[in-house]
């Protein structure tokens, strides 16, 4: 017996009751009719994320046997302890409070494939970008008003001991920094760096309406000066570096290609202070 039915059937007989059968087209089967389907699709949905998990986990230590491969034997040592590194701080974060209910583990499993997709590009994207990826996944931003830091390239909202449920997480991830647009450039002694910030949490509700605002970050010397917002709910196709000017290349909700380009020399006339993905000017 398919032990999904099986279950499936004592929790419909649980939620009707087991002494009366309902009628065909009345209110009481309908909802057991509903209540089901949704369940049938939760167990779906839980099974698809389950395989996506399995899938990146795959992806994600054949790139680190390319790293290996690639390299040279005297310089295994040091990766193999950023991956372990690695692998305690995401087993760490994994275990964080998402939600009661039966759509955590569709949550949980979406977190950690979504950090596993993260690991397996930054092990193989180009030596220079993973380089600047390594200097900025834990650079300061400034964020709600203050300065913070990002865990390995994430973005924590920490929340108010004054909404704190009992057992929930102190902090919600709500951004991560791109592997593949971290950017690099020099000008004299000054060192810039850029990042692009997107969201992870598509349920924040800003000054734009539903939804939330990739930001476009740039780092002097280590400190961030500046946050440009590029867009809402897009997708970037490309990020290049033109005599100080970042030149961004994304998708809009449209599905139209968008350039929009950033002066990152003079970054504090024109730009905007990360606040839950609203834009506030930098005074």
């Amino acid at each position: 017996m398919n032990w999904t039915w099986s279950v499936l059937g004592v929790l419909l007989l649980g939620s009707v009751g087991c002494t009366q059968i309902p009628e065909w087209e009345t209110a009481e089967r309908k909802a057991a009719e509903t209540a089901l389907q949704e369940a049938v699709t939760q167990v779906d949905m839980n099974g698809a994320t389950g395989g996506l998990v399995e899938v990146a986990r795959e992806r994600m230590l054949a790139a680190l046997n390319y790293q290996l491969n690639r390299r040279p034997r005297e310089e295994w040592p040091e990766l193999l302890r950023d991956q372990d590194c690695w692998l305690r701080w995401v087993e760490k974060r994994n275990q964080a409070f998402i939600t009661d209910g039966s759509i955590a583990p569709t949550l949980q499993n979406l977190r950690e494939e979504a950090r596993l997709r993260n690991r397996f590009l930054e092990l193989t994207v180009p030596d220079e970008v993973e380089r600047v990826f390594r200097e900025l996944r834990s650079a300061p931003l400034r964020f709600q008003g203050k300065e913070t830091v990002l865990q390995h390239g994430e973005l924590d909202l920490w929340i108010p001991l004054d909404k704190l449920q009992e057992g929930a997480s102190e902090f919600e991830t709500v951004g991560q920094l791109q592997v593949p647009f971290c950017r690099e450039f020099r000008l004299g002694e000054e060192v810039y760096r850029i990042g692009v910030v997107e969201p992870t949490n598509y349920e924040v509700v800003s000054s734009f309406g539903v939804g939330t605002e990739s930001n476009l970050c740039v780092w002097k010397n280590g400190e961030n000066i500046a946050n440009h917002l590029i867009g809402k709910e897009i997708t970037l196709q490309e990020l290049t570096l033109e005599r100080g000017w970042a030149v961004v290349l994304f998708q809009d909700r449209e599905g139209k290609l968008r350039r929009r380009e950033f002066d990152c020399l003079n970054a504090n006339g024109n730009s905007v202070e990360i606040n839950h993905w609203t834009t506030e000017k930098i005074e």
